[in-house]
């Protein structure tokens, strides 16, 4: 690409690409990096609104108690039967109402002192992480992202405590709009537990959906100068 036409916006992916390439970078890159950045931006914008794990906590047991309350004003028949009456339908298989009713509330009591939420002693988890199930959470998003395009362009998995990697996923993350980690004398080793995540089989299905983009991104880009290049 012609450096004179390269578009403001790419620059800062450009910065990312140049970390994880260790030198000039690949244009396509650093354009797949933008591109994927709408997504890492929004994961981020709904994490900001999550609650908190105490207001999770509180919110699980007012579903439990609404519940509860819901189950038992059902229970008597002759109020199901009422029920039945002010509509034209009858209602669609009222024990098995009762039931589903039921186990919201005993899944409800359960979340409240899941791990994600509290400690073996059943007080909240310290931190100050938002409530969250284990699973993908935006900075293991943008880990893998990097670990991906690490992995591409040097055929070989990044170490989970590499600096560079680390530096990549910081300076991505930044890009996206993310505030900057200042956690103790060694801000990047932050990254370190979400790089080694990013390599866990568990989300080998994100990988592999980021790999593809990957993929396609470069044969895209080769095909598109190859035709310039004809021309």
């Amino acid at each position: 690409m012609n450096e004179r036409l390269r578009p403001d916006y790419l620059d800062p992916f450009i910065n990312v690409s140049r970390v994880i390439c260790r030198g000039d970078p690949p244009i396509w890159l650093a354009e797949q990096l933008w591109r994927w950045n709408r997504w890492l931006y929004r994961d981020r914008l709904v994490e900001e609104t999550r609650p908190s794990r105490a207001q999770m906590r509180r919110n699980l047991l007012e579903v439990e108690e609404a519940l509860s309350l819901v189950t038992e004003a059902l229970a008597p028949s002759w109020v199901r039967e009422f029920l039945d009456a002010s509509s034209r339908d009858p209602i669609a298989d009222p024990e098995r109402l009762i039931v589903a009713l039921e186990d919201l509330q005993y899944r409800a009591f359960q979340a409240q002192t899941s791990p994600d939420l509290a400690t073996k002693a059943g007080v909240t988890k310290p931190g100050p992480g938002k409530a969250r199930p284990e699973g993908m959470s935006p900075h293991r998003l943008c880990a893998i992202m990097i670990w991906e395009a690490w992995k591409h362009v040097h055929k070989a998995e990044p170490k989970p405590k590499s600096r560079r990697a680390a530096e990549a996923a910081e300076s991505y993350w930044r890009a996206a709009g993310g505030e900057a980690h200042h956690f103790g004398e060694e801000p990047l080793a932050f990254w370190r537990h979400h790089l080694k995540k990013a390599a866990a089989s568990g989300v080998k299905d994100f990988r592999t959906e980021w790999r593809r983009h990957l993929i396609e991104a470069e044969r895209s880009w080769t095909r598109r100068n190859s035709v310039s290049d004809g021309a």
